[in-house]
This record gives C-alpha cells, structure tokens and sequence, in this order.
C-alpha cells in the first residue's frame, strides 16, 4: 500500500528508486505524511532507533518527534514548487547523537506532500576520523603529538610568522646516555623512561600542550604569543630560555641506577628562519653545541654555529688507506670531522650522502677487493640498510669509550656481536696499549690506537702478539710518518704521506718508460695552438700508449663509441678535449710505479675545480684550472722539485706563479684542495664565504668528481 500511495517524484523517480537504492545498512530512511503527522514509511534501521512498532501506532510524535525533537519544522504541511529542493540539515537525538539528515519532497498520488528523511549516524565516521587522526598525528608510545602534527601546526602560524604578528620558539632535545640505558636495562626499560618523560613535561602547566615526539628519543617543544607581548627580541629569548631551563631534570626509573639529562638547542622564529624546516635545523645545530659542551645543557643557536655545521652534516670526504707496498688496500669515508676517531653516534656517516657516495665510487656495478670504512650508526642496523649495502665491501669502526667498565663491556660485546651476526667486519677506534681489552680485541678485524696512545714500543709488542688483527695508523701524512708506523709492524696507512716528498731525496730523471708520457704532457700543456701531428707521431711510436688512449677515448667518461684511430679520435674530440684526455693519460702513465691515489687525488683535483670554476667569486678558466690542479701533484709522482717540474713543462705565468707561490690566480684553489682532502672544514668554510658559494655545490661536484674518476677509470 505504502508505494501505491506515491507517483514519480520531479526529478523522475519512483519511490522504489529512491528506497531501493538509499536503503544501505548505515541510512536511516522515514517517510512522513506532514498534514496528518503520520509515518508513512520506514526501513528496519530506522524502526530500531525509533524503537516504533508501526502496525501499532504511526504517529510522528510517538516515535519521530519523540526521538528527534524539533523535526517537525522540517516538515512541510501542503506540497509546494519552492519545496522541492532538497535540505540537508543536522539534528541531535534525545541522546544527544548527532546525525546528518537529506530531506526531500515527494508528491502523493492525490496530490498531498510528503516528506523522506534519509538520516546518517555521524558518530562512527567521527570515530573513525578521530582514530585516523590518532594515527597520523600522536606518537603511539607516549600519546603526544608527532612531528607531522608539529609541522601542522607550525604552517598553521605560517601567515603570522610572515606578517610580524607572532613570535615563538622551537627547542630540540633528547636524552643524554639514553643508549646506554637501552642496552643496559632492555627497550622496555627504554620505553617506560620516554612516557615517565612525557608524563612529567605534559604534567607541567607551562610545557602542557607544547610538546612533540620527533622519533626515538628525540622531541620537540613549540611556543608562540604575540609579537606586541614583547618589547625586544632579547626580552623574547630570555623569557623562553627561562620556561625552557626548567625541563633540565635528571629522568629515571626506580630501581635502575642509570639516568637521563636533556641537552637542548633552541632556536627562535622568524630571527631564525620562517619555516620549520630552519628554525628545527638550526635548534639542531644548537642541540650539537650542548652536546659537544658536556650535554645536560640549553645552547641557544647563534649563527656562527651554522656554516660549520653544514660541512658537518652535509660533506663526505674519503681519506685513503694503503697497504705498505702503496697498493690502495681501501677508503675510510668520514663525515665533516676530520678526527673520525672522535666517535660516539653524534659523528656518524650522514647515510643520504653515504648511498650518493656509494654510486659514485661505483660499488653497486663493479667487483673490487677494496675495502670500505665506515663509522658505526644505529642506521646500520636499519633493514632498509641491510637490504641495500653491500656488507662483504665494508668495515664497522667503532669508538670505543676512553673507560670501559664491566657495564660498558657488556654493552660493547653486545653491539659487536650484533653487527657480526649481522656480515660485518669490525675496526676497534681508540685502542689503548696500555690498556688492550681482550674480550673486545678477540673480536675485531681491525684495529687504530687513540691518538693519545704514542708509546711505540708497546703498540709493537700488542701488533706482534695479535697476528689475527690488522692494525691501522691513521693521520699518516708524511714520509716520516710512514717509516715509523711502518717499523713498528702496522699493516695499514690511513693518510697522504704518499703525496709529500721525502726530505733529502735526491731529484730522479726522467725514465725512457716514460718520456713519451711526459713528452705527452708537455706538449698538451701549451696555451698555444697543439700540434696534432707531432702529438700522433708520439701516441703511434707507442703501441701500449696508443691502446690506453683509444681505451680513454670509448670510455664513459668521454662518450665516444667504436673509434679506431689516433686521427680520426683526435680530430673528432677537438683541441681542448686532446688537452685534457692527453693529459690525464700522460699523467697514468707518469706515475704508474707510484701508488694511484697520486693519479686519483690529481684528476678528483682537476674535475673538481673544473666544475667549481665558474661558481667562484672571481671567474677562472675552466680549462686552466683543471690544468693547474692536475700538476699540483706532478712534482711527487716524478721526484721533482716544484721548480725541476715547471722549467720542463711551458704552461702559462698564472699557473707556473700558483704552483710555486701561494699568491698566484690558482693558489687559493689548490690551498682549497688540501683543506678539503684533509677535512679542515673551518678553512673550507672560509673559502665557501669569500666566494659566495651555495654550501650544497661543493658536495655535489665532490660526488661528481668521485663518479668522473670512476668512469675514467672503469676501463
């Protein structure tokens, strides 16, 4: 009866349509006749939360009204045209229950209006919106906020930063020895000091609602107010600096003798930047501070921690390490520290720059049996690092702490063993001679005494027992250097002492394997036009030498495919490209009884200059600079003096001045050279500041260089 009661509504459904189709198992669906405040209809989810029995009573005010007081003003008396719009509206039940609610006018067959109500419960979709919410925006360990709502709620003040109208703070802290309280106690016990932290911070009015989880052990807390509640900046930084301090609390647990401190840095918005990105970097580099001054400290950021941190973080140097023959044996990547031995896991390989590092020296397409070091992270133990990072190439060092306790050892053998299970070697850093761990030493590949430990004789005797265990010296930078550690039974040289002469060496001629190399190289070094005749007259007189250069020339590095003669690669690559590649090759060839790194540190030199060139303050020549670079290391490779080099090569004034003085047009450029080498990252930065250099240029071209070297050399 109900459906023969109803024809097509205006818009052409039937009443069948219309329950047929919004009848799902969450709509409650009614039909009211509003002249006679009868329901005409409802489905069986609607008669549940009316609780209405229809065949007893159909009376609106019995059931509907009942439920939902205030309905009937959505209920129209007679049909009318301006009624056939649909309304949508929201009304609460007697519980108190929100729900959404369509309403649209139907027209009976006499004529008479009608009205259906489609109802929505909105509390499960607001659950589950609220649990969404839970999950994507509070740390589930401690329910606090994460770093997705802290980067929300910072864009939020965005337009005010921008406009002068707010003020606020970031202060970046975590847990100072919280690593050891992990691996002492277990991650439970880790895990109960993070919630007994926040408990406290939350528990405390003026850091209630300020506080974010980052991740691990790390946090945040973000405070803003009006810009007009302060009359200076410094009245600004002193008021939060006061807030902050009182976070500076000892955190601990019953029953456990460890405890917790917070180190703190803390930067200010807009002084520091106006984003959070900035204003959290720089709160991290003032975080570093406090920690590098002792921790259980707040350092406010200041900008003269800045440029230095950039190296810090961002820049990857690869030192080195030779066996004694001068056969590379391996690399050591460091970070922006050039005391890689300094440890702990604030100076760790930035693995974003490590994995760029890694393409560039070609580990993931090529087999080598050099090997690669590493410091220890907390990220090697990531799956994501296991899956991608070769293990048989590279070798864990790992610092150890100046005193080890039977707590501390335990903790070490814990860490090592972990790493062995997991296809590591390991390199002990800090080994104390007079103090040698055994528990420790059985386990290591390799081994570097602190830089303190100088007592020769000992650390000979310790080598000697130890046959098992490779031994390193490190900062071997000269000749004199590499004799001594040499003699005391090191079987590895970490340094440049390969690039310096040796004092009291007697000057060597030219050997006649290589004076059709060096015949080469001056010839390619001319500022004037070549001669490719004479140049093709000396590469044919050589079999060997010609095969080399036609293996160059098809290289990657170069492009060329398939070419088959001196001439025609000569002519086709041009006179500048014949510079350089005859150049390069010379240079091979010159020093092909001398350790290569004299070769790879010459053309990294050359590549890397050549790119960095037109970026410098004053504007060099590309072509001169790599030139330049190249021969800053000739000198060596063919016991030379400086001055012995350059009377026998022609090259220009500017390069002849800047290789033998420090005020030629070159000069800064290979001064730059040996402070990047040798990780000196205050001269570099000085050198970034005078040029006006983007930070971020030098490790790409660095990485750049790297994959040249690599390509030139693949063949």
């Amino acid at each position: 009866m109900f459906k023969k009661l109803f024809k097509k509504t205006p818009a052409g459904n039937t009443i069948d349509d219309i329950v047929g189709i919004l009848d799902p198992n969450d709509l409650a669906i009614v039909v009211t006749d509003g002249k006679v405040c009868e329901i005409e209809y409802a489905n069986p989810i609607a008669l549940t939360r009316l609780r209405a029995d229809l065949d007893v009573s159909r009376e609106c005010k019995a059931h509907f009204v009942k439920k939902f007081p205030g309905i009937c003003e959505y209920c129209p008396y007679e049909f009318k045209d301006k009624q056939l719009e649909t309304r949508t509206f929201d009304i609460e039940d007697t519980e108190k229950r929100l729900y959404s609610v369509r309403r649209n006018t139907i027209s009976r067959i006499d004529g008479k209006a009608a009205s259906i109500f489609i109802m929505r419960d909105t509390k499960p979709e607001k659950d589950a919106n609220e649990r969404l919410y839970s999950l994507a925006y509070t740390d589930q360990l401690t329910n606090i906020p994460n770093r997705l709502k802290l980067k929300d709620d910072f864009n939020a003040l965005a337009e005010q930063i921008a406009n002068g109208e707010v003020y606020g703070a970031i202060a970046l802290f975590d847990l100072d020895h919280f690593k050891a309280v992990n691996d002492t106690y277990g991650h439970n016990t880790g895990d109960a000091i993070l919630r007994r932290l926040t408990e406290y911070l939350q528990s405390q009015k003026q850091f209630a609602g300020h506080l974010y989880r980052l991740g691990g052990d790390e946090f945040v807390l973000m405070f803003s107010d009006s810009s007009d509640r302060f009359s200076t900046t410094g009245e600004m930084e002193s008021h939060y600096k006061d807030v902050i301090s009182t976070a500076l609390r000892s955190y601990t647990l019953p029953h456990i003798e460890l405890s917790c401190t917070l180190s703190i840095g803390l930067s200010f918005f807009p002084k520091n930047g106006d984003n959070m990105s900035d204003v959290l970097r720089k709160a991290d580099i003032a975080l570093y501070q406090a920690k590098a001054a002792g921790r259980n400290k707040l350092v406010l950021f200041e900008d003269t921690f800045d440029t230095a941190q950039k190296f810090k973080d961002v820049y990857i140097n690869i030192q080195p390490i030779l066996l004694a023959t001068g056969k590379t044996y391996g690399y050591a990547l460091t970070d922006g520290d050039h005391d890689i031995e300094a440890g702990d896991d604030e100076n760790t390989v930035n693995l974003n720059v490590f994995n760029s590092t890694v393409d560039a020296l070609g580990l993931k397409d090529i087999e080598n049996d050099l090997h690669y070091f590493i410091s220890f992270s907390r990220q090697l133990l990531n799956p994501v690092v296991h899956k991608n990072l070769p293990k048989e190439k590279f070798i864990v060092q790992i610092q150890l702490p100046p005193v080890i306790n039977p707590d501390i050892l335990e903790r070490e053998l814990q860490i090592y063993n972990e790493l062995r299970n997991d296809g590591y070697k390991l390199a002990l850093v800090g080994l104390d001679s007079n103090k040698p761990v055994r528990e420790l030493l059985r386990l290591a590949d390799y081994c570097k005494f602190c830089p303190s430990d100088t007592d020769v004789a000992k650390q000979k005797m310790l080598i000697a027992r130890n046959q098992r265990v490779k031994f390193i010296a490190f900062d071997v930078d000269t000749q004199e250097d590499f004799h001594l550690t040499k003699n005391a039974g090191f079987h590895l040289f970490q340094g440049y002492y390969f690039s310096q002469p040796e004092v009291g060496r007697k000057t060597k001629a030219v050997s006649p394997l290589k004076a059709n190399y060096f015949r080469l190289l001056k010839l390619s070094s001319t500022s004037d036009y070549i001669d490719f005749h004479e140049i093709s007259e000396v590469i044919a007189a050589d079999v060997a030498l010609s095969y080399k250069l036609l293996c160059i020339l098809n290289s990657a590095a170069v492009g060329l495919k398939n070419v088959t003669s001196i001439e025609s690669a000569l002519a086709y690559i041009g006179e500048e490209s014949v510079k350089k590649w005859i150049a390069v090759l010379a240079l091979r060839g010159i020093v092909e009884d001398k350790p290569i790194e004299i070769v790879r540190m010459s053309l990294i030199r050359a590549r890397f200059g050549e790119l960095l060139s037109p970026y410098l303050r004053v504007k060099r020549d590309s072509k001169q600079v790599f030139l330049v670079s190249m021969l800053s290391l000739l000198h060596i490779a063919l016991e030379k003096s400086k001055e012995e080099l350059i009377s026998d090569i022609h090259v220009t004034d500017d390069i002849r001045e800047s290789l033998l003085t420090k005020n030629g047009a070159y000069s800064d450029l290979l001064r730059f050279y040996e402070d990047y080498e040798y990780s000196n990252w205050e001269s570099v930065t000085q050198f970034v500041e005078e040029n006006h250099l983007d930070p971020s240029l030098l490790n790409d071209f660095y990485i750049s260089a790297l994959q040249w070297y690599h390509d030139l050399t693949e063949d």
